[in-house]
């Protein structure tokens, strides 16, 4: 065999290679899901807003803290799957935590793993349940929590499992998952990207649009990771809340906004294994006061805004 032929045989080999590694995976990013099938997550709904104001030259400083925090475990039995690849899934509470603090005072609290909660109003609701329908999209709908609903009877504990527990927006914020693309492919290749225009979560200082653009960034075997990152929107868009907050006062202030989230999907069986989203908006306001001492700096106020929900599969 001459050289030249054995050079060309090397290079051919070595672009076979190439052209071999080049071949990327594809991902089904959507839910499936069999009759009968259950499994187990913990969800974690949160909302932190903090009040910081910093006079230096008076030697004052104020820090409040506002959250309101709800973490439910449960399992979703699939009941039925429906014509549109829908599915129809009871929702059984296994265990629940809650956390709603004002400007720093313990409102209420509640924590079924502790030996003290367990004869408490809320503690009704373990094992009981509710039914919602789930896309394959990751759209949830609330169809039925009445026997939930009628299992706590104290006046205040009803009205906040109705209010911030079970109500129909409360369920599709706990249960959705919004990284799937609207416009579904039969697959998506490793850096594809889609993108959304939501509404700010409720509470937000200034209500606004953010532009939300998800990457799948990773397949490793059967599991599909997204990574979501989000800018404000001058899109208008339904908001999830009345406009207001701190109205013409928010341009008072400079904002930055920190928005992320991840995916993670078991494409062999369309089940999630972990999806969360957090939105982290600051609003700074600094002025030095009147004859202050420019080394000891001007006053400052900070109030930050955090949103995050997380899902996690416990399987």
């Amino acid at each position: 065999m001459s050289v030249k032929l054995s050079v060309i045989l090397v290079a051919i080999g070595l672009f076979s290679v190439v052209s071999l590694s080049g071949c990327g995976q594809s991902a089904d990013l959507s839910l499936k899901f069999s009759a009968d099938d259950t499994a187990s997550y913990k969800s974690t709904v949160e909302t932190v807003k903090l009040f910081h104001f910093d006079q230096p030259n008076l030697g004052k400083l104020k820090e409040e803290q506002t959250q309101n925090l709800i973490e439910m475990m449960f399992t979703q039995t699939i009941r039925e799957v429906n014509a549109d690849g829908s599915a129809t899934a009871t929702i059984t509470i296994d265990g629940l935590k809650v956390d709603i603090i004002n400007k720093n005072e313990s409102q209420f609290s509640f924590d079924s793993q502790k030996e003290d909660d367990k004869t408490a109003p809320l503690a009704k609701l373990l094992g009981q349940n509710y039914t919602v329908t789930i896309t394959p999209g990751g759209t949830v709908t609330l169809l039925d929590a009445k026997k939930a609903l009628a299992s706590v009877t104290s006046t205040y504990e009803k009205k906040f499992v109705k209010g911030m527990l079970l109500d129909p927006k409360a369920v599709a914020i706990r249960h959705q998952i919004t990284a799937f693309p609207k416009d579904a492919a039969p697959a998506y290749s490793v850096d594809d990207t889609w993108s959304q225009v939501a509404p700010s979560p409720p509470g937000l200082l200034a209500p606004k649009s953010y532009n939300k653009t998800y990457t799948l960034t990773g397949i490793d075997g059967t599991v599909a990771t997204v990574q979501m990152a989000a800018s404000e929107s001058a899109e208008p868009v339904e908001s999830a809340q009345p406009a207001g907050g701190m109205g013409m006062f928010a341009k008072m202030f400079d904002n930055t906004d920190d928005y992320t989230g991840t995916l993670k999907l078991d494409m062999a069986t369309g089940t999630v294994l972990t999806s969360g989203e957090t939105l982290i908006s600051t609003y700074t306001a600094q002025e030095m006061p009147e004859n202050g001492d420019p080394e000891k700096g001007p006053d400052v106020l900070t109030m930050q805004f955090t949103h995050r929900t997380q899902l996690e599969n416990l399987d």
